[in-house]
């Protein structure tokens, strides 16, 4: 049976995608989850009647990785949450590093743990601390790829404005500046398998649904599997044209294998 033709069978058994979402404080993680999942709502836990376990101020006051969440939008997304790795904060490394080997040797599919968003807010002053470091140089088990986003581009802008540059060269710049400061990151043993520069989230003007976008497709072609590739593009509900291409791919190759 070719990968694809694995997929079908993949739906059938696995009924969520589950991603860990590591991030400091005020990395906009729950606003990127919001547009990622197209809602408003605020996250939370429901039990098997749809009744909501987590209340609003728990849910923004509290990070246990062992706590799923989801949105009642797209309920077949789950995920956990990591405050991230403030200076000298071991503690939380182990604890998440715990939690990743604990998903990646679990038997059970409702267990595993599909894909890691690791959140970045680049700042000039402190771009990555040590135990970030410590992360991408230790091995982890499973097989769930790192994808580093780097949110808050538009702020990063501001942080490297020069007054006599115009918009476009002070846009060049930042992004010179990020590649410069990330580079570090991309050259630890364990690197992330993909990278995304994200800006605007907050706001219902930008161009938050092209960025969404692009996560879905480095997070998709990150995780080396066509099963897993067709599970989280079917499930994500935010973009018709990548379901209609992963269709296409499914059918087209269903055919030929």
């Amino acid at each position: 049976m070719s990968d694809i033709a694995a997929a079908s069978k993949l739906r059938d058994k696995y009924t969520h995608f589950r991603i860990l979402v590591i991030g400091r404080a005020n990395a906009g993680k729950t606003t990127l989850l919001k547009r990622v999942c197209n809602t408003t709502e605020e996250p939370c836990i429901y039990d098997d009647e749809g009744k909501n376990l987590l209340t609003e101020t728990v849910a923004r006051g509290v990070h246990d990785i062992r706590c799923p969440f989801s949105f009642s939008s797209n309920p077949k997304f789950i995920f956990h949450d990591s405050p991230g790795f403030e200076a000298g904060d071991e503690a939380q490394l182990k604890t998440v590093q715990e939690f990743i080997n604990e998903c990646g040797n679990a038997t059970e599919v409702d267990d595993q743990l599909h894909a890691i968003w690791f959140c970045f807010t680049p700042d000039v002053s402190r771009f990555l601390f040590n135990l970030e470091m410590d992360f991408f140089n230790q091995e982890r088990a499973g097989k769930a790829p790192v994808i580093a986003v780097f949110t808050k581009f538009d702020d990063f802008i501001n942080q490297v404005f020069d007054i006599d540059l115009d918009d476009d060269e002070n846009r060049t710049a930042a992004e010179t500046k990020l590649a410069e400061l990330q580079a570090p990151l991309f050259k630890c043993k364990f690197p992330p398998r993909a990278g995304v520069c994200l800006e605007d989230m907050h706001s219902d003007n930008g161009a938050h649904q092209e960025q969404v976008k692009k996560l879905i497709e480095q997070t998709a072609g990150s995780l080396n599997n066509p099963a897993l590739e067709l599970l989280f593009v079917s499930i994500q509900q935010n973009n018709l044209e990548l379901c209609m291409k992963y269709a296409v791919k499914e059918y087209i190759l269903l055919a030929i294998g």
